[in-house]
This record gives C-alpha cells, structure tokens and sequence, in this order.
C-alpha cells in the first residue's frame, strides 16, 4: 500500500501545472538555442564555400602568374614582352606604321536626286 501511495505522490507532482510548465520553458530554451546553433553552421557553411571559391581563383591567378614567369625567364619570351610594352625593333629589322585616315571617304560623285526632287527644285524657281 505505501508503493502505491509514493507512485500516486509521485505521478501528482509529475503531472501538476507548474512541473509541466517548467518542462514547457526547458524546452522551448533548448529549441532556441539548437535553432542559433543550426543558423551559426549554415552561415559558416556559406563562409566555407566562398572561401573555397576564393582559393581557388588564387590557384588559377597562382597558375597564370608561374606560367608568365616561366615564359620571362627565356630569352624570346622578354623580347616579346619588350616589343609589347615598348613599341621597338630589333636593328636589321624594320617597322611599318600603318595610319588611318580620320577624314571620312571624300567621294567625287554628287549625292542622287530623286524624282520629287527634281520636281520640286524645277517649281521652287
């Protein structure tokens, strides 16, 4: 009889407002604080992939930077860069500028006149 009077004792105080209401805010701080938890990784995901991004246009940069000094470490490839930067020729070499004419196309022929045209001027004299 007493086992049965501590259960009953104890499923009273189980069950009473204030224990479910203390359990009701207990779960509802850890909700909270597994929802900041999850928003924090799935920012830090975010910040993890833009940093992989940018490793790997360092990589690339990393890459065409080697290849541009490999390339200015032979003789061709500084006289190549030489006559790009600096407009020069070699001495037996010889160099022709070629200019355009920034006057448009001055033509010798008079512009056609239409049939109106032509009537009109004849009635306009």
């Amino acid at each position: 009889m007493l086992d049965f009077q501590q259960k009953r004792k104890i499923s009273k105080i189980a069950y009473s407002r204030v224990t479910l209401v203390i359990l009701l805010v207990l779960i509802l701080v850890m909700i909270r604080s597994t929802w900041i938890v999850y928003q924090k990784k799935r920012t830090s995901e975010e910040m993890k992939n833009i940093s992989e991004q940018n490793v790997e246009v360092l990589r690339s940069r990393n890459d065409e930077l080697k290849a541009l000094i490999n390339r200015l470490e032979t003789q061709p490839g500084i006289e190549e860069e030489i006559r790009l930067k600096f407009n020069v020729v070699k001495g037996e070499e010889n160099m022709v500028v070629v200019v355009e004419d920034e006057r448009g196309v001055v033509g010798t022929t008079s512009p056609e006149v239409s049939f109106w045209q032509k009537i009109k001027t004849y009635f306009s004299r």
